[in-house]
């Protein structure tokens, strides 16, 4: 997916970088990713387990206009996020996260400083068991999910930087699965959702 991703970018850019203007930049941020137990065949239907980890983040982005109001993106997260249950818990595991890639359009909002993003996002997991009677035979290697964003943008006030922009994200990744056996080789598959908001300040220069 991720390759898919690259290479609809990379024409983007090819395509419209000979006439059209773009600009790189860096973001900060804070991210919530919040997850929801929807299946657990030993235990039933389980709604009702959720939680949510809150982190700040940094990415890299570029875009290039493809005229006075959309432009296309493509925004990295190059850093790594884990995610661990409690020592003491049965189900003691831990998920690594990396390489969040986003594509996006962005669309401008007239003459106003508002815009709208909407795009398509992959990350890659991997998962690990702490706990010596589960074994993960298998799971997701990657979340995948519709991203949609509000923003605003301003000129910099820093001399060699041209916008400053004020944004919020949300995407949801859909359903994952994780299948795990205990010590009597009886496998178990488990089901779930996730979904990500974020909250973000990008300084970019254009080109």
């Amino acid at each position: 997916m991720k390759k898919i991703l690259s290479i609809l970018l990379a024409s983007s850019f090819l395509a419209f970088s000979a006439n059209a203007a773009g600009m790189i930049g860096v973001k900060v941020g804070s991210g919530t990713l919040d997850g929801e137990r929807t299946e657990d065949p030993q235990h039933g239907v389980a709604t009702s387990n959720t939680g949510s980890v809150s982190h700040e983040y940094a990415a890299i982005f570029a875009e290039v206009s493809v005229n006075d109001m959309i432009s296309l993106g493509l925004e990295l997260v190059p850093m790594e996020g884990q995610i661990s249950t409690k020592d003491a818990t049965s189900s003691d595991t831990t998920a690594t996260v990396s390489d969040l890639i986003t594509a996006y359009a962005l669309v401008s909002f007239g003459d106003t400083p508002f815009y709208g993003k909407v795009g398509y996002a992959t990350v890659d997991l991997a998962v690990d068991s702490n706990y010596t009677q589960n074994t993960v035979n298998s799971h997701d290697d990657s979340a995948n999910g519709p991203m949609i964003g509000l923003g605003a943008q301003f000129d910099s006030p820093i001399p060699f930087l041209d916008v400053v922009r004020l944004e919020g994200t949300y995407t949801d990744f859909g359903q994952l699965s994780i299948t795990t056996t205990d010590t009597n080789e009886d496998a178990t598959t488990r089901k779930g959702e996730a979904e990500m908001m974020t909250l973000s300040l990008s300084l970019a220069k254009s080109f």
